[in-house]
Order: C-alpha cells, then structure tokens, then sequence
C-alpha cells in the first residue's frame, strides 16, 4: 500500500542519525568480500569511491586508505589475469575514471596512475567498435568510455580519441524535424527491440550530457554545441505532459512509448534526470527558454511524493530514494531554490526509513521482484550501499560532489 511523504527539515532527524547509518555502511565495505567486477557502477570501484570519499569527509584525511589501495591492487589483478570487459559501469574504464578522479582529488599522483597509459589504446579500440555499432550507451557502451577519456583530457592522444567519438556519434544521428537530431538505440537487451531512447542511464540525454562536458573543455565548439542544441530539441519535442499528468515525459520517446505518458522519478529514467541535463544545457548555452523550461518541470518533480506512483522501491542510486535525495541537493546547491533543499530533507528521511532489512547490508537490500529472487544485498554504487553512502555523506558536506560526474551530474 502506498504511503505519502511530507515535507521535514532537516533539523527534525539529527546529523548522528545519518553518520550512524554512513558509519554501518563503511563498516560493510571495509570488510566486503571482492567481487570479480572491477568497474565502477557495478563493481569493486564503485566501492573505493564510497571509501576514499568516506575518507575525506569523515576521517579529514587526505592520503588514499589501504583498503582502497587492495581494491586497487585487486582490480589491476583481475586486468593481469585477463579481464577484458571495457565499459564504465562493469568494467576498466570504471576503474580507470575512479583513478583519474582520486587524482584530480589529491589522494593519488601521476606515478600511482601511469599503468592507464597502457590500457588507453585498448579503450579507445573498444570505444570506437562500440560507437561504429550503434552502441553509445553511457554505462554499456561508447560514451562511458568517453567519459573516462574526458578525465584524462590532458593526455596528448585523447583529443584525438574524443574528436573521432564525436564524428561517429554525430555520422549515427538521425536529422528529424525542427532542426532536431534523435538516435536509434536497442531498448529491450532481451528482445533486441530498438527505438528512440531519451533517459539519462542508457539515451539521448546521457548524448547531451557528453557533450555539455565537452563544451566546457571547450573543444570543437561550434560543433559540438549545435549537436547539443539539436538533441535538446528532440528531447524537449519528447513532452507529453497534460495538466494532471504525474509526468513530462514518457519513459522512452513519444515515438517508441507506444502511447504511455508515463515515467518514474529517479536517475535512471524519467523527468527529474531528463530536466536535469537541459539545465546544465541552458546554462552552458546561455538558454533562457531551456532554463525555464527546465526549472518548471524540476519544480513539478519535487510534489512527486507517492513511492508507488513513482516507482520508488529501495533507496540507490539508480532508481530509489537516496538517488532522487542526491539529485535535488545537487540542484539546490546550483540554484539556491529552497524547494529542492526541502525536497532533499523529505527524500534522505526515506532514504532512512529504507534500511529495514535485519538481514540486509547496513539494513539496506536492492529491489527485486519476487520471481528473480526478491531483495538483493548489494554493495555496489548504482544500486547498493556504495551509493547511498556517498549520497549521505554528500548531504552532509556540500563542497564534496565533484564526483557527480561519474552520473552525469
């Protein structure tokens, strides 16, 4: 049966709750056995982050810990032993922008880090197969290896490796209407059913995303951001939003949403990460109309409060509560609006109140249906304690969110 959140502030559930909670899931990982995935969203690196940002916030400390420096030694063990899979999600792109990121951080020098120079090549091959294929998706495919290479942007072969990228992705673009650009894109794995995908997690929006970060390098300006205007365009053109309508945009685009006006609230899917990359493209374009656009649909967000409704079952990052908690703190502390802190306070005391599992990992388990095994402990970034961890501790401490980048934020 579904329940109703009200607004809290934040004052009415002390700061020892959340460090408590913070505190189990440290005490998790720290001891978690190792799996054989080294990467970043679903694997061992996602981890290390938890930790080393653990680190900083709570212990003040600078220097990276030895249990970041086993997985470490582990996943460069696991790439020694053969480990070929590619992507940032499962695989040594994910442990290679965990790298770069301690780096820029000042946990890790260029010393620690010069073995990545070896696997560059590997990468960029693989980046470039996956694009030329079709295959863009941010966490299982090209983009994510794009990403990886944007962190290490000050290597003298990567703006080569990025400008070949971007020709692809832009040779796969469909020209559609309105001076738009949409791309084809497999929607069900199972299936191999293909459409218009316009989410953060897998589609056009992690495109837009992609591309406001090169904007900012400023690299190949013109370019880049007339595809980041053209793919906005389609995505805005996406709308379906009625008065009384829970959402603005369906799941998918209108084009292969078989006539569904509905989406979730999370990362993954849905309105609150679709509106959040046109934000950042209003702000790097200098986009009034995109701007407004985007705040009124962000605003709509925050009186989404039913977790049915919204399909709110755990507390990742991906999909549950703490990733919808992290998302509107990320856009209070770029905006100063009050609504997204108060919708911050609400989405941390579910977040609290999700930890009800005896058995679970800090109380913590990951959504399953019943017929794929039920509730699942997971300690990984996306989807277990990894990411509620540094969303929680993010919450406490606001200059410490540089690593939104690995999700696109």
């Amino acid at each position: 049966m579904p329940y109703y959140l009200c607004v809290v502030n934040r004052k009415g559930m002390s700061s020892e709750k959340y460090i408590q909670v913070i505190e189990d899931i440290n005490r998790e990982l720290r001891t978690s056995e190792l799996s054989d995935n080294i990467g970043l969203h679903a694997g061992t690196s996602g981890i290390a982050l938890f930790i080393a940002y653990y680190d900083r916030i709570i212990n003040h400390q600078t220097e990276v810990s030895q249990r970041v420096l086993d997985i470490m030694e582990h996943n460069i063990n696991q790439i020694n032993s053969g480990y070929r899979q590619h992507t940032i999600c499962n695989g040594i792109s994910g442990f290679g922008w965990l790298c770069e990121h301690m780096r820029k951080i000042g946990m890790l020098n260029c010393e620690d880090i010069e073995f990545l120079d070896d696997l560059d090549p590997f990468l960029y091959r693989m980046m470039i197969a996956d694009i030329q294929a079709g295959n863009y998706d941010f966490l299982h495919g090209a983009l994510g290896v794009g990403m990886y290479f944007l962190s290490r942007f000050d290597k003298k072969e990567v703006p080569a490796y990025l400008e070949e990228l971007l020709t692809e992705l832009e040779k796969s673009g469909i020209p559609c209407e309105n001076d738009a650009i949409k791309w084809i894109s497999v929607l069900n794995r199972e299936t191999g059913e293909k459409g218009y995908n316009i989410s953060l997690s897998h589609g056009m929006s992690s495109i837009a995303a992609f591309l406001i970060r090169l904007h900012r390098l400023n690299f190949e300006t013109e370019r880049v951001d007339r595809l980041l205007s053209q793919t906005v365009k389609y995505i805005l053109d996406q709308i379906t939003y009625q008065e009384g309508n829970i959402s603005y945009f369906p799941s998918y685009s209108k084009e292969s949403s078989k006539g569904s006006n509905y989406s979730r609230l999370g990362w993954c899917y849905g309105d609150l990460g679709i509106a959040h990359i046109f934000w950042q493209a209003s702000v790097v374009m200098k986009n009034k109309e995109w701007e407004d656009t985007a705040i009124r649909i962000l605003h709509h967000t925050t009186n989404r409060r039913d977790l049915q409704l919204n399909g709110i079952r755990d507390a990742g990052l991906c999909h549950g509560s703490a990733g919808v908690a992290h998302i509107f703190w990320n856009l209070f502390l770029h905006t100063g609006l009050q609504e997204f802190r108060e919708a911050t306070n609400c989405w941390l005391q579910v977040t609290m109140q999700m930890a009800k599992y005896d058995d679970g990992l800090a109380g913590y388990k990951a959504y399953r249906k019943e017929e794929y095994g039920g509730p699942e402990k997971l300690n990984t970034l996306l989807e277990g304690i990894a990411g509620i961890g540094i969303a929680l501790l993010c919450s406490l401490e606001s200059d410490e969110i540089a690593w939104n980048e690995c999700i696109m934020l």
